[in-house]
C-alpha cells in the first residue's frame, strides 16, 4: 500500500474518530486488489459511533481517496471478523501498544475458545456433511 494513501487514512480517521489502532486489510494488503476493489479499513477507538455516522466518515474517507471504503468497527465486529482482521492486516496507526496487546490478546483468546466451543458442531457437520439434522 502506497505511504501516501497511508497518511490520507490516518489523517481523516485521527481527525473524525481518534483512534488507538487503525487497520488496513483484506486484498489492500494481500496484494490481489484491482481497480475497483475497495480499501478495508478497520479501527479500535474509545467511543461508540452509530451505523451512520460511520457511513459519512467511510464517503468523506472514499472521496478523498478516490477509492471505496469498507469502514470497520472493531468494537462492533464478531470476534471471527476481529481475528481474521488482527492475524491478517497490517497496523498503520497505533497510539498505545499496551492497548494494543491487550486487545489482541482478548480476541484470540475468545476465538480459540470459540473454536473448542464449536468443534463438535463442526466436526458432525464434517460427518454427516450437512448443516441441517437428518
Amino acid at each position: 500500500m502506497d505511504s501516501k494513501i497511508e497518511q490520507i487514512i490516518m489523517q481523516h480517521l485521527i481527525g473524525k474518530l481518534s483512534p488507538t489502532l487503525i487497520y488496513v486489510f483484506g486484498s489492500t494488503i494481500k496484494g490481489t486488489s484491482r481497480a475497483q476493489s475497495d480499501i478495508d479499513i478497520a479501527f479500535l477507538g474509545n467511543n461508540m459511533y452509530d451505523s451512520y455516522q460511520l457511513f459519512i466518515i467511510g464517503q468523506e474517507l472514499a472521496s478523498k481517496l478516490g477509492q471505496e471504503v469498507d469502514l470497520i468497527d472493531l468494537q462492533k465486529s464478531s470476534t471471527v471478523f476481529q481475528a481474521q482482521i488482527v492475524t491478517t492486516g497490517k497496523i498503520i496507526y497505533c497510539t498505545d501498544v499496551n492497548k494494543k496487546a491487550q486487545f489482541e490478546m482478548k480476541t484470540l483468546k475468545m476465538y480459540a475458545k470459540l473454536n473448542e466451543e464449536r468443534a463438535p458442531v463442526l466436526e458432525s457437520i464434517e460427518e454427516s456433511g450437512t448443516i441441517y439434522e437428518k
